[in-house]
């Protein structure tokens, strides 16, 4: 079972992201649904958000995948998991994205039935 996220940091105003997103409109939709978008800064303080600082996204765009796993710990005879995300790949830039797309989704995903 593949248990992996493709999140896409973005943000307005960014000549490189919008060249992405138009290229991702031209993919199947079962590609699209793969992809998660999601913002490099807050719109209120411009500052990165969480999953940014969490992760240490810099620049837009960024392609990272990430493996969704359980952290457990055993306290007392009681077994406690949370979940945690960790990173696989990071590919920046729209080009570099664009390139090596296809792949990814393939590698990472259930998008591309054999």
């Amino acid at each position: 079972m593949k248990t992996y996220k493709l999140y896409v940091f973005s943000q307005d105003n960014c000549g490189p992201c919008d060249k992405l997103k138009n290229f991702v409109t031209t993919l199947p939709e079962a590609d699209r649904k793969e992809l998660d978008f999601v913002p490099l800064r807050t719109a209120v303080e411009d500052k990165r958000t969480a999953l940014a600082e969490e992760f240490d996204v810099l620049l837009t765009p960024t392609l990272l995948v990430v493996h969704e796993e359980l952290s457990c710990s055993i306290e007392d005879g009681d077994e406690w998991c949370d979940p945690k995300e960790v990173e696989v790949e990071r590919l920046v830039g729209a080009n570099n994205i664009i390139e090596h797309l296809d792949v990814v989704i393939d590698s990472y995903t259930y998008a591309h039935p054999e």
